[in-house]
Order: C-alpha cells, then structure tokens, then sequence
C-alpha cells in the first residue's frame, strides 16, 4: 500500500487523517457531496486508499454513504449534542480516573508541561484555545493506558470539535472553559482518582452548555 510521502503513515491513512480534519474544521462542509477523484489528486492516493478513508469516516459518523449517490458529508444534527455529551462524560469521567490510578513520573512531566500552557494561554483566539483543549485530552487519554477507550474517546471528541466548529461564529471566548483543565491535571498529578473523575463530567457539562448557549 505504500507510505504516504514524508507523513510515515499508510496512504489510507493519510487520507483519512487529512479528510477528517477538513471535516471537523468545515473545509468540507456539512452536506456537501464528497469529491473523490479531486481529493485524491490532491492527496495524492489512490482508490483504495481512498475507499478505505471514507469507509472509516462513515463508521466515525462524518460521512453518509448513499449506494449510487455519491457519498455525503454528514450534516451537523445538534440534536445529537445530548447522546454525544452523556457518551463523554461517563467515558472522560473514566479516562481521569485511570489517568489519575496510573500517573507515572514521566506522565506528570508531560502533563505538568500542558499546565504550563495553560497558563501562558490568555486572550488568544477560539482556534487557539481549541488546539490546546485537544492537546491536554490527548495527554490524559495517554496517561490511562487503554487503547481501546482512547479510541472511542478520540471518535467523540472528533465529533464534540466539529459541533464547536460549527457553531464557534457565535461562541463568546472559549478560554475559561479550557482553562478549567488546571485543576483536571492538578488532581491526575496528585493521583486523586474521584476528584479528576467529577472534574473531567463537569468540564464535559460545561462545554454542552457552552454549545447551546451560542445556539
């Protein structure tokens, strides 16, 4: 299948990664057919590769096949705010708890570094701030030590990004809902397994309440 040029990755996974962030940030836009003979020119793979990355950004519910229709970007169903939310929250709420039970020396040094960040990250944009949140996520799905939940963490918060792209236009500043990260890194530095477990749902609710708030 070969490796995509420079990236270490397979081609189909190059191409999913890359379709999958257009898709999340609205370069594809919800609705829209999807081109594939343009996007593979452009990304330089070939059918399979390509057929591949659609099928698994169907599973991921960013993409609706429709059998000689073309494939679709799926829509933005708002409605879908609560499942996603109530999905997250048990499984974020989990993710803080093991990340708190297994917090290594080299893992406070990881996440001791994300609250440096944080506290360099003030009247910077939305975008910004978005860039931030995903990187801390990441840090604490690493620090659990399952790849299994990580997978399906990554899958919703995928999803919870592209519903915040899409409504971001009317989204007051976003930088104290990040900043609620302190104290989640705190308590997994600390190894306090029930404190980064409420803080982690609350940091979920917040976000929902955010969402529907720029509604």
């Amino acid at each position: 299948m070969g490796t995509a040029n420079g990236a270490g990755r397979t081609l189909a996974e190059h191409a999913y990664v890359e379709l999958r962030e257009r898709i999340i940030d609205m370069r594809l836009p919800p609705g829209s057919a999807l081109d594939e003979d343009a996007l593979m020119r452009e990304l330089g793979v070939g059918r399979t590769p390509m057929r591949e990355a659609v099928k698994r950004l169907e599973s991921d519910r960013m993409l609706t096949v429709y059998p000689r229709r073309g494939t679709i970007i799926s829509e933005v169903n708002i409605k879908d705010l609560r499942a996603i939310s109530d999905a997250r929250r048990v499984l974020e709420a989990f993710a803080a708890r093991k990340a708190a039970e297994h917090v290594t020396n080299d893992d406070r040094a990881v996440l001791r570094a994300c609250l440096a960040e944080l506290a360099h990250e003030g009247t910077g944009s939305n975008q910004e701030a978005m860039t931030l949140d995903e990187r801390i996520h990441r840090a604490i799905y690493a620090t659990m030590r399952n790849s299994y939940v990580e997978a399906t963490l990554v899958q919703y918060f995928s999803l919870s990004q592209r519903m915040w792209n899409f409504v971001l236009a009317g989204l007051a500043p976003i930088t104290g809902n990040v900043h609620e990260h302190a104290e989640l890194l705190k308590a997994i530095i600390d190894g306090d397994p029930e404190r980064a477990a409420k803080l982690a749902e609350e940091h979920v609710t917040h976000f929902e309440d955010l969402v529907r708030a720029a509604l």
